[in-house]
């Protein structure tokens, strides 16, 4: 397993230390507009969340949920973002380091390994976080019809299932620019790919 480091709050823009990269490494073409961005690969996962909130109301006729503790739902989602990050870093390599933490300024968190990662180990690690929200909605999907559940694990899985919409956006952008048995590497300044 990758050595992981816990960096606390830092500002988004911070520099972590990097690896060299060889001089035949091509730098991907990332569009970061809003409406260019990440935002439009959240609406697949969204609608994915509304069809099994339908499917599991239809089949079984019953719509209750408990208003209070949808907060609780919400809270459980957003407090495992971190999560979200420590499950990126364990998809990196033994001995390769994985700095995690959390920047306050733009409410979000991070994990970074400038490292080189296989192309296919790279789509797995930005996926894996989906687990957030997979796990959760499968739990109010197949578990017996409870207020309770469906007030803590829908809002926990839609936040599950949107917080890695900029994870989609680049595996989208690594399966495109990319070729198979490339290897990936983040720098400071982007993410590029090299054989």
């Amino acid at each position: 397993m990758a050595h992981i480091i816990w960096c606390g709050n830092k500002k988004w823009d911070s520099r972590f230390p990097e690896k060299p990269l060889p001089e035949n490494a091509v730098k991907l073409v990332r569009n970061d507009g809003i409406f260019t961005g990440s935002l439009p690969y959240g609406i697949v996962p969204f609608l994915i969340c509304l069809l099994i909130i339908f499917i599991k109301w239809h089949w079984l006729g019953t719509k209750t949920v408990y208003p209070a503790l949808v907060p609780v739902g919400i809270l459980t989602g957003l407090l495992l973002i971190p999560v979200h990050e420590l499950l990126h870093a364990v998809c990196y390599c033994e001995g390769q380091t994985v700095y995690i933490g959390i920047s306050l300024e733009k409410f979000a968190a991070f994990a970074v390994c400038h490292e080189k990662i296989s192309r296919q180990r790279f789509v797995v690690m930005s996926l894996m976080p989906v687990l957030l929200g997979i796990i959760p909605l499968a739990v109010f999907l197949t578990a017996p019809s409870s207020p309770i559940l469906t007030a803590v694990c829908v809002p926990s899985g839609i936040i599950g299932m949107l917080s890695p919409m900029p994870d989609y956006m680049d595996v989208h952008m690594v399966l495109r620019q990319v070729p198979q048995g490339a290897y990936i590497q983040s720098q400071n300044d982007g993410i590029y790919w090299f054989r």
